[in-house]
C-alpha cells in the first residue's frame, strides 16, 4: 500500500469572494482530493518521480518583498507577482488601446464575462491533477486579453517569483487573443529555496491571429516546477511556443495545443537543461482537429551529471483533419555515462491524407567535431561547451526576444562551467555542422 504523501495541501482558506471564482475553485478541490497525486501507475507519469513534491511539507507562500528587476526585460509591459500576490501592476495610460492587463482577482470583478467564458475552460481538471490543484487554490494570476485587431508592440512581460523555503505557490496565467490580433508574451518563474511551484497557463488564439508566447523556468537545485500550458489555435492563426527549463530538482511540462479552426499553425520549441540529480520533463499533445493545419515540435534535452529527462509527444489527428502536416524532433544530448533520456514520439492517426514525421535521437557529443575543434587549439572543455551550445541553438534561436536569448545562453554556459565570453553565438554558428551526437 502507498504511503501517505507528505505534502497535504491547504484548502483551509475562505472561499473567494467572486462567486464565479469561488465555484470553480470548489470544483477543483472536490476533484483533487478525488484525484490525489500521479503515480507511476498512471501511465502519463510512468517516467516522472514526483517524489521531491510528495516527500515534502510544503506551506503557502508567506507575503514577501524580493525584487524582480534582474528578470525583466527592459522597454517591456511589465506586470510581477511574488509568492502568488501582483506587486507590480500596470499603469493602464501605458497600454494601447483595446489591451487590457490586470490581476485574475481584480479581473473577476471588472471583466466577468472573460473570465467566466474561458477561465478553467482550456486547462482540464478532470484528468490532470495539478490543474486541479492549482484551480482549487487562490486563482492569482494575470489576464490578458487583446481585443480583436490589436497589435501590442512592446513585449508583454509576466514574472512569477517564489521565494522562501518549504513553500508552494500557484500562478495562474489567461490570455485571449482575439481576431487580428498580434503581441509577443513572456512568462517567467523564479524560484528560490526549497520551493514548490504549480502554474497553470491557459491561452486562445483567435482567427488570423499571431502569438509569440516564450516560458522560462529559472529555479535552483533544491526547487521543483510542475507546471500545464493549454492552447486552443483557430482559423488561420499562428501561435509560437519557446520553453526552457534550466535546471531544477523536478521541473515538468504538460502541453497541450488544439487546431481547431482550418489553417492554423503552430511552433513548439523546448529547451531542457538539467544536471545532477534533477530531472525534467516535456509531456505534449497538439490535436489536429480540423483540417488543412500544420504543427512543428523541436524538443532539445542537454544532461550532465545522474539528471534525468523525459520527451513524450504525442501528435493526434481526427478522423476529419485531412491535409494535416505534423512534424515532430526531440533529440537529447548526454553529456555524462550515468545521464538518462527517454524520447516517446506517439502518432494517433485517424486520417489517410496526411503528412506526419517523427525523429529522435539520444547521444553523445561527436568525437569528430571535438577533434575538429581540439586540433584548432581549443582546449576540451571549451570545445564541448562550444558543441552544446551549437546542440541548443535551434531552440534558442527560435526565441523572439533578443534579451532572452541572451541571458539563456549566458546562463546555459555558466551551467557549462566557462565564463560566457568563449561561447559566442559566431562560434555556435560555425559549428553548428559538427552538432550532430554521436548515436
Amino acid at each position: 500500500m502507498a504511503s501517505k504523501p507528505l505534502f497535504q495541501p491547504d484548502f483551509a482558506s475562505p472561499a473567494h469572494p467572486m462567486k464565479i471564482l469561488a465555484t470553480l475553485g470548489s470544483k477543483a478541490r472536490d476533484r483533487f482530493e478525488e484525484l490525489g497525486f500521479p503515480s507511476r501507475r498512471d501511465e502519463d507519469w510512468r517516467l516522472t518521480s514526483l517524489a521531491p513534491v510528495t516527500d515534502h511539507q510544503f506551506a503557502k507562500a508567506p507575503e514577501a518583498t524580493v525584487t524582480t528587476e534582474g528578470w525583466t526585460l527592459p522597454d517591456a509591459v511589465i506586470i510581477t507577482f511574488v509568492n502568488d500576490r501582483v506587486v507590480t501592476e500596470i499603469d493602464k495610460g501605458d497600454l494601447p488601446p483595446g489591451v487590457t492587463i490586470t490581476a485574475l482577482s481584480s479581473a473577476a470583478a471588472t471583466h466577468p464575462h472573460l473570465i467566466e467564458n474561458h477561465l478553467g475552460r482550456l486547462a482540464r481538471i478532470d484528468d490532470q491533477p495539478f490543474v486541479a490543484l492549482n484551480t482549487a487554490q487562490g486563482l492569482e494570476g494575470a489576464l490578458i486579453h487583446l481585443a480583436p485587431g490589436t497589435n501590442l508592440d512592446r513585449p508583454l512581460d509576466i514574472v512569477y517569483n517564489t521565494t522562501g523555503d518549504d513553500i508552494v505557490t500557484y500562478p495562474r496565467t489567461l490570455i485571449i487573443a482575439e481576431e487580428g490580433a498580434k503581441a509577443t508574451v513572456l512568462e517567467t518563474f523564479v524560484g528560490d529555496g526549497r520551493s514548490l511551484i504549480c502554474p497553470v497557463t491557459e491561452v486562445a488564439v483567435g482567427p488570423n491571429t499571431s502569438l509569440s508566447h516564450t516560458r522560462l523556468v529559472e529555479i535552483n537545485t533544491e526547487g521543483s516546477c510542475v507546471g500545464s500550458l493549454s492552447v486552443t489555435v483557430d482559423e488561420h492563426a499562428t501561435y509560437r511556443l519557446s520553453s526552457a527549463a534550466l535546471g531544477g530538482s523536478l521541473v515538468r511540462a504538460d502541453i497541450r495545443v488544439d487546431l481547431v479552426g482550418e489553417g492554423a499553425d503552430t511552433v513548439l520549441d523546448g529547451l531542457t537543461l538539467v544536471g545532477g540529480n534533477e530531472q525534467g520533463t516535456a509531456h505534449v499533445i497538439v490535436d489536429h482537429r480540423v483540417p488543412n493545419c500544420t504543427s512543428t515540435q523541436r524538443f532539445r534535452s542537454v544532461l550532465d551529471g545522474r539528471s534525468k529527462a523525459v520527451f513524450t509527444g504525442r501528435i493526434i489527428v481526427a478522423e476529419d483533419a485531412q491535409k494535416t502536416d505534423a512534424r515532430q524532433s526531440s533529440r537529447s544530448l548526454l553529456r555524462s555515462s550515468d545521464a538518462v533520456a527517454h524520447n516517446n514520439p506517439q502518432l494517433e492517426i485517424y486520417a489517410d491524407d496526411v503528412r506526419c514525421t517523427h525523429g529522435s535521437t539520444v547521444g553523445q557529443l561527436n568525437p569528430e567535431a571535438l577533434f575538429y575543434l581540439r586540433a584548432r587549439g581549443i582546449d576540451r572543455s571549451t570545445a564541448e561547451g562550444i558543441l552544446t551550445l551549437a546542440f541548443a541553438a535551434e531552440v534558442l534561436e527560435g526565441i523572439p526576444i533578443e534579451a532572452v536569448r541572451s541571458r539563456l545562453a549566458d546562463q546555459l554556459t555558466a551551467r557549462l562551467g566557462q565564463p560566457s565570453h568563449q561561447f559566442s553565438k559566431r562560434k555556435a554558428q560555425d559549428t553548428m555542422k559538427f552538432g550532430d551526437l554521436e548515436r
